[in-house]
């Protein structure tokens, strides 16, 4: 039985996974992968549910490649109601971070403030256990970009550039192309002559990184940042082509958040 329920967990996570590697590199099929762990966790025990279901949904859309308007409100209840129960479990406090990075994304403010109220209290939690500590960059990072957005752009931005920076420090690169484009957009949007240089920069580095060759994700995330950048420095017609092209890749690969950001550009 045990062997049985183990076999059934690696299968869920062994399609996440297999999921998250396809959209990275831009292959098919990758959209069949999610739907099907999302699909296998869901029949699972409440616990590997949470974390498979968080894990996999919760990259996804941050990598803008899932909607997180998409992700039914029942089920963000009762997958955070799971970690709540088992707050014990600081492995669950991963649960709390996507999900409330998740939260954060969706339009409606309510589903927003209760994110933000989430990654504090599992930052915090972390913070006074000495437990997760690699993960806090990530919190601090969408901690503050929600702050940047109603407003507090002077206080978030450099926040933010230290969680870049630790991020990259502590070599989790594929968590530091969202984490850079978060950095550089909030800078545009303050959009100080030094931000924009600092922008430019940051892309710049990302475009060095060899192992960032091949990457889809890297590829449509340095498109939208490029035409981002290029009104900035006076070039509307280089926006205008990368907008374009940054809207036809997003369609290509089925990318469902970029294809939004896209049709608002």
């Amino acid at each position: 039985m045990a062997v049985a329920v183990v076999w059934w967990v690696w299968q869920e996570a062994a399609l996440g996974f297999r999921g998250a590697a396809r959209y990275w590199l831009g292959r098919p099929r990758w959209h069949q992968d999610l739907d099907d762990a999302f699909a296998m966790a869901r029949n699972s025990d409440p616990i590997t549910h949470a974390l498979v279901v968080a894990g996999v949904n919760g990259l996804a859309v941050e990598n803008g490649v899932l909607r997180a308007d998409g992700f039914p409100v029942r089920e963000i209840e009762e997958t955070l109601q799971t970690a709540e129960r088992s707050s014990g479990d600081t492995a669950l406090g991963s649960v709390k971070l996507f999900l409330g990075a998740m939260l954060t994304y969706r339009p409606a403010p309510a589903d927003r403030q209760r994110g933000l109220q989430l990654l504090t209290q599992v930052r915090d939690m972390w913070l006074r256990e000495r437990t997760r500590m690699y993960l806090i960059p990530s919190a601090d990072l969408v901690i503050a970009r929600e702050k940047a957005r109603l407003g507090e752009r002077d206080g978030a931005i450099p926040v933010m550039r230290s969680a870049v920076e630790e991020l990259f420090r502590t070599g989790q690169l594929g968590t530091c192309v969202v984490a850079t484009a978060v950095l550089v957009e909030t800078q545009l949007e303050r959009g100080a002559e030094n931000d924009i240089v600092e922008a430019k920069s940051a892309i710049e580095h990302l475009e060095g990184i060899p192992e960032y060759e091949g990457s889809a994700v890297w590829d449509i995330w340095s498109l939208r940042l490029r035409a981002l950048v290029s009104p900035a420095r006076g070039d509307e017609a280089v926006y205008r082509d990368l907008v374009s092209r940054y809207r036809t890749m997003a369609e290509s690969l089925g990318f469902e958040r970029h294809i939004a950001m896209a049709e608002a550009m």
